[in-house]
């Protein structure tokens, strides 16, 4: 996890969101929860991250969906998967 000056609410949001996350996979271990990484995406917002980068070899965030409709439709255990790593069933972190 990074810190970026002035993304302090977004990364402690997303913090809170993966914690509690954990949490639900705990206590209620016959749901399955997911926690998915995109990764770096070409957005507005990652351009404001990184003013003056040319992110335009970044995926857009269209290219993670069949990756997450996969994870939805399979029967992988509840944790925190990256998106680059959706088509491997073993590229997930739990």
């Amino acid at each position: 996890l990074e810190a970026y000056p002035g993304w302090g609410g977004y990364g402690a949001s997303k913090a809170a969101l993966e914690q509690l996350s954990h949490v639900l996979a705990t206590e209620q271990p016959a749901w399955r929860v997911y926690w998915v990484d995109p990764g770096d995406m070409r957005t507005t917002m990652h351009q404001a991250a990184f003013p003056g980068e040319d992110i335009s070899d970044r995926p857009p965030p269209e290219a993670s969906v069949p990756g997450l409709l996969a994870l939805i439709a399979g029967d992988l255990p509840s944790g925190r998967y990256r998106s680059a790593d959706l088509a491997s069933p073993l590229g997930h972190e739990l």
